[in-house]
C-alpha cells in the first residue's frame, strides 16, 4: 500500500459517499485509476464495507455501556449475544475476562435488565459511558501518524 492508497482510504473513511471523481481530483488521478485502486483494496480485504454512522440517542439507545464478561461457556454466551439486540459489538479477549461487549440501551434500567439476563452465563463488570472524548478516531489517521513517526 502506498501513500495514494492511504489518501484514498482516508477520504473514504471520512466520507464513504464521496464520489470516485472527487477522490480522483483530490489525489490527482483519473477516475478509472481510482476505481481500480478501490477495487483492489476491497479485494485485499483492506476495505471491509461502507456504512452510515448513526446517532444511537436519536434512535432511542442513549446509554452506551462497555461490559467485561467472564464465562465458562463461550459458545452459549456468544449465541446469547448474537440474539440480543442490545449487543452492538463483542470481542474475545485475553485476561481475567474473556469477552468485551459494547451495549446500547434506552435507559439504565434497560441495561440492568440486560445484565440480569447475562448473569445466567457468568460474571461481568460494567462501565457506562459518560462522554465520548475521542469518538470514532479514523484508523487512517493513526496509521499515517505511525508512518510519520517511524520515518523521522
Amino acid at each position: 500500500m502506498d501513500r495514494i492508497d492511504m489518501q484514498i482510504l482516508s477520504l473514504l473513511e471520512e466520507n464513504a459517499r464521496i464520489s470516485i471523481a472527487e477522490i480522483g481530483r483530490t489525489v490527482s488521478m483519473t477516475q478509472p485509476a481510482v476505481t481500480e485502486r478501490v477495487r483492489r483494496l476491497e479485494e485485499q480485504g483492506v476495505i471491509l464495507g461502507y456504512r452510515a454512522v448513526l446517532a444511537p440517542k436519536k434512535l432511542g439507545r442513549g446509554v452506551t455501556t462497555f461490559v467485561q464478561f467472564k464465562t465458562n461457556d463461550c459458545g452459549s454466551f456468544e449465541r446469547f449475544c448474537e440474539e440480543s439486540p442490545e449487543v452492538l459489538e463483542l470481542y474475545r479477549t485475553s485476561g481475567e475476562y474473556n469477552f468485551l461487549m459494547k451495549i446500547a440501551t434506552a435507559t439504565l434500567e434497560d441495561f440492568a435488565a440486560f445484565q440480569r439476563r447475562c448473569s445466567a452465563y457468568g460474571f461481568s463488570m460494567a462501565m457506562t459511558v459518560l462522554a465520548a472524548s475521542i469518538p470514532g478516531k479514523p484508523l487512517t489517521e493513526t496509521v499515517i501518524g505511525e508512518d510519520r513517526a517511524q520515518s523521522s
